[in-house]
């Protein structure tokens, strides 16, 4: 495009003409890429680099002949018709100030996921008969908590101080609790158990295992920013004692011997022979010496304050996982032993909420995440109580599932919208605006990224297309046998990844005026690894657009994440290794599980 628009028939051509030429050339080259490998069998992965290598040798034979360097840079006020492609494909939208963010971002995402949670309900519970067996009093009570939260709701935005918001924050954390108790127990049937323990009674031990091993692990979070620092900057290993270092390499090594022998110790027993003896010391050696290696490596590399970072998360995580896991296990005992597991759960989200608020440094953190994980406290009690005492549904209902979905979809839609206010006038509460202009910038690159997941996604899912592609990517002879034009699908394949990547092209020439000729070299693994991460098998014929689009979402989160935390930027691809070796194997064991299932 750069080169057409300014050296086609000497003067240079419009911006259409030359787009609509990189398009077809682009459809081209896609089209040549799936006919290549449906005549010819090979992989597409070498048929794609090939063409990729040929392609960037053209292009910098070009730009070096044509503008002597292999960079093209437009002049925006010449290249004719610039601005509306300009607009279309890469235009900054700056939003100006908007007084209302904050109060639009809380009613749209609490007032989503309230119609999310209505809808689930809808889906889960068994309705009542009649309405004549519903309980005026339950609904009195629901609407009544339902006042009592929007009045604290409003209060919390119209005061300040601690004593106000500690007030107005367990009337809404209770009026949310009561409002959902209430009104689902007007609507659906009350749970009646048969299974039931005292509460004096003993658990099973399972459980307190559970219970015991989610409590120790969500202290150990809240006490690791007493024992690292924040500040601390050094290296893990360089922060150890001398003395300390050695013992943890000697603890590596130690551990890669006895995961030697474990795997050896049974071949030596069943057959003993004189070269195996030999084997197994060599094979704990080597395994010894690795994991020691390994482990100091990832010590040297990491920092206190990273390792302060993933310990939290780390403890945290397993902490809830447990506590979940028993709260799901104590559900098949009895309702009062649920909810008293479940109450756990709340209480360690709250501790934890107090801890990470009083941790942080950021006011944005320190404020924002403690408020979400109260608002994530109050609904994981709703939810407890809701399903201590209620009855499950285990019989179809259409219309209920019919109006579940919808509201799960509208809420949904809410709270995304909510979430899109907050992220595109992100940054205007901080202090007056410089010169009339705003401080958020949305580019048009990020809704053509939605605008891309949800055609994608529809396509996928909602079409006779999006079943053929999932029959190729499983198994192309055995979709051609029932009648899936197959090649016509691989073709259809390659000629649209050729159409997207001349859009993305064309949105980096407008945003940024100038192009290099090898643009995105390198980056082509990248792409693989966020499809991966997004849930999609390497072996094709399994995954999701949206998944592939979290992916991205992900990998670009970790760019720029890892630079802001002040950690080396070069662990980025430690990160992105990890995260797809990690990807891999969840996935492996995903389709795995769900091939048993069928």
């Amino acid at each position: 495009v750069g080169l057409m628009v300014k050296y086609f028939m000497g003067t240079g051509a419009p911006m259409w003409l030359a787009i609509g030429a990189a398009f077809v050339l682009a459809g081209t080259v896609g089209f040549f890429n799936g006919t290549l490998v449906n005549k010819t069998g090979l992989p597409s992965f070498i048929v794609t680099l090939a063409t990729f290598f040929v392609l960037k040798g053209i292009t910098l034979v070009i730009a070096k002949r044509l503008e002597g360097k292999v960079s093209v840079t437009l002049d925006k006020d010449e290249t004719r018709f610039f601005a509306p492609f300009y607009r279309f494909f890469a235009y900054d939208y700056k939003p100006q100030n908007f007084t209302g963010r904050d109060v639009a971002f809380f009613t749209m995402v609490l007032v989503g996921i309230t119609l999310l949670s209505i809808g689930l309900c809808e889906q889960s519970y068994t309705k009542r008969d009649s309405a004549a067996s519903r309980s005026t009093g339950a609904a009195l009570v629901g609407l009544g908590g339902v006042v009592a939260a929007v009045v604290a709701f409003f209060m919390l935005h119209h005061s300040d101080g601690v004593s106000a918001n500690v007030l107005w924050g367990l009337v809404g954390g209770v009026g949310v609790i009561s409002g959902f108790r209430g009104l689902a127990g007007a609507r659906y049937t009350r749970r009646y158990a048969a299974a039931s323990i005292p509460v004096d009674a003993s658990v099973p031990p399972r459980i307190s295992q559970m219970v015991a091993g989610g409590v120790v692990a969500v202290a150990l979070a809240c006490l690791t920013p007493l024992v690292l620092h924040r500040e601390e900057r050094d290296e893990i290993l360089r922060w150890f004692p001398s003395w300390l270092r050695v013992a943890v390499g000697l603890l590596g090594a130690g551990t890669g011997v006895v995961i030697a022998m474990r795997q050896m110790w049974p071949r030596l027993r069943e057959r003993m022979q004189w070269f195996r003896p030999i084997q197994a010391f060599v094979f704990a050696a080597l395994l010894g010496l690795l994991i020691m290696v390994g482990t100091l490596s990832f010590l040297q590399l990491t920092t206190v304050q990273a390792l302060r970072a993933l310990a939290m998360m780390a403890f945290a995580g397993v902490g809830f996982g447990l506590l979940l896991a028993a709260r799901a296990q104590a559900g098949k005992v009895s309702a009062s032993l649920q909810l008293r597991v479940g109450l756990v759960g709340v209480i360690a989200v709250v501790v934890l909420a107090f801890v990470v608020r009083n941790d942080a440094g950021a006011v944005r953190f320190r404020s924002g995440m403690f408020a979400a994980m109260i608002l994530a406290a109050i609904v994981l009690a709703a939810n407890i109580v809701l399903e201590t005492q209620l009855e499950k549904r285990r019989l179809p209902s259409p219309r209920a599932d019919k109006i579940g979905r919808r509201l799960v979809a509208i809420g949904t839609t809410m709270a995304g919208l909510g979430l899109a206010i907050r992220i595109v006038f992100t940054n205007l509460a901080n202090g007056a605006q410089v010169e009339g202009k705003g401080f958020s910038v949305t580019r048009m690159s990020i809704v053509w990224w939605i605008i891309a997941t949800l055609i994608g996604t529809f396509v996928l899912t909602k079409t006779k297309w999006g079943n053929w592609i999932f029959a190729v990517g499983g198994n192309k002879e055995a979709a051609r046998a029932i009648g899936v034009p197959a090649n016509r699908v691989k073709t259809g394949l390659f000629v649209a990844v050729s159409l997207v990547g001349c859009f993305v092209g064309i949105m980096v020439l407008m945003r940024f005026t100038s192009v290099q000729a090898n643009q995105g070299d390198g980056q082509e693994f990248f792409f693989i690894i966020a499809a991966v991460v997004g849930g999609n098998l390497l072996t094709g014929g399994y995954g999701s657009v949206i998944g592939a689009s979290v992916g991205a979402l992900i990998i670009a989160m970790s760019d720029n994440g890892i630079g802001s935390a002040g950690w080396n930027q070069d662990g980025k691809f430690a990160f992105k290794g990890a995260v797809l070796l990690i990807a891999v194997l969840v996935n492996n064991f995903v389709r795995k599980k769900a091939q048993e299932a069928r």
